[in-house]
């Protein structure tokens, strides 16, 4: 028993001196009126051991009973898993990021309004009916082939790095229908950046009604490339990611500035860059400003990179709809947690954060989470601006046919025909 004790100390060891998780989860359950009773995998505990799981690659729940040094049975995890709360889960990006400004203090404070990333990037799951019904299959593979997959809808802070809220979507939903969802977390004065996806008059009106002003690459149907101010007119058929009563409320029309930039640095595919904004004051938003405020937009395709190949969430392990949110939920939270320390570590260290190595961050990390000391001084990389490298790899994968039909009728073909030949 004292062995067991000094075990769940050590890993409900805060990893921040001053980032009090602990406290604030215990309070949002307290206010959730939430009683658990006294066990093995309390939902702190819980919550740390899943913030490993996923810092170790998303490893199998037989490995974590290794590395978080206590001796649980699978099936217990997973329902102490599945009586997590998914609303904590949540609450907990938008608490760390606000803790995280608080923390950091003017480090990560922008001159001007706060600035905002949205993107999407997709996922696979496991083949399951109730994930295949949600969440849906690749066009043009057939059940029992493929996996279902998802879209990731994500608000990044451009100061911090860290996401603030997420959205999981079914894979063939609009990217519209699923941005709209964040603009509650967005305040009038914010700008919103993102690419030709979101660049639209419907949008642009929803955001300026908002008082949010937007900044996005001119969509590939947009002919008019003039530069300058433009006065768009409102469309008269009604996006089918937009509702009737939305649509009624936009103006007739709307000005918009558009910004032209060319590109002239190796290992960029696109050489002439068209913005559309609606930062109309030219004295205080020239177009170079405007091209560098666009160009922080590739934050977010990095932190994509960071979450689906470093932390490998490009494939999730949950078989439930409800067990794959609160996976992306523990994704997002584990991230912004290693952002947290890069942040930290460059202004400990005096260099940029761009420059910390994001695997050495997420290693510290997972050896705090486990109630060790670890290296404080985290690696710095060269300053590697400028340098384009061939998208190409040396060595050769193994040669399998790719499945094309399910296993059981290959099967059963296979079997017709060494019947066949008998």
């Amino acid at each position: 028993m004292a062995q067991m004790s000094r075990l769940l100390a050590r890993i409900k060891r805060e990893p921040f001196a001053d980032f009090p998780v602990a406290d604030h989860v215990n309070q949002v359950l307290a206010e959730g009126g939430r009683v658990w009773r006294t066990r093995r995998l309390p939902p702190l505990v819980m919550l740390r051991l899943f913030v490993i799981q996923i810092l170790s690659g998303n490893c199998s729940i037989v490995a974590l009973r290794q590395l978080g040094g206590l001796d649980f049975a699978p099936s217990s995890y997973c329902q102490a898993r599945v009586e997590l709360p998914l609303l904590l889960l949540q609450s907990l990006l938008r608490w760390m990021h606000a803790q995280a400004e608080r923390s950091l203090g003017m480090a990560t404070q922008l001159i001007g309004p706060q600035v905002y990333i949205a993107d999407g990037s997709s996922y696979s799951m496991p083949d399951t009916p109730e994930l295949r019904q949600h969440f849906n299959l690749p066009p043009g593979v057939q059940e029992g082939v493929g996996y279902p997959m998802g879209k990731l809808m994500g608000l990044l802070d451009a100061a911090t790095g860290m996401f603030v809220s997420l959205l999981a979507l079914p894979l063939f939903q609009h990217d519209m229908r699923g941005v709209i969802g964040l603009h509650a977390m967005l305040r009038a004065g914010d700008i919103l950046l993102g690419d030709r996806a979101f660049c639209s008059f419907a949008h642009l009106g929803l955001l300026n009604a908002q008082g949010v002003l937007g900044c996005f690459r001119l969509h590939q149907r947009r002919q008019n490339m003039s530069r300058g101010l433009q006065r768009w007119k409102k469309p008269s058929v009604c996006p089918a990611w937009m509702n009737a009563e939305q649509f009624q409320r936009l103006p007739a029309w709307l000005d918009v500035r558009l910004v032209c930039h060319r590109i002239g640095e190796k290992g960029f595919r696109t050489r002439h860059l068209f913005i559309a904004t609606t930062l109309l004051d030219e004295k205080q938003w020239p177009d170079e400003k405007i091209a560098d405020l666009y160009g922080s937009r590739w934050q977010i395709e990095t932190c994509f990179g960071h979450l689906k190949t470093t932390m490998k969430m490009n494939v999730l392990k949950c078989e439930t709809v409800d067990g794959v949110m609160k996976e992306l939920a523990v994704y997002l939270m584990a991230y912004n947690l290693v952002r947290l320390a890069l942040l930290k570590a460059a202004r400990v260290q005096g260099v940029s954060v761009l420059r910390i190595s994001f695997v050495d961050a997420m290693r510290w990390l997972l050896a705090r989470m486990q109630g060790l000391k670890g290296v404080s001084r985290l690696i710095v990389n060269p300053d590697r601006r400028g340098r384009s490298q061939l998208r190409v790899i040396r060595r050769r994968k193994q040669q399998y046919l790719l499945l094309k039909k399910p296993r059981r009728q290959i099967e059963q073909e296979n079997a017709a025909k060494e019947a066949k030949n008998a």
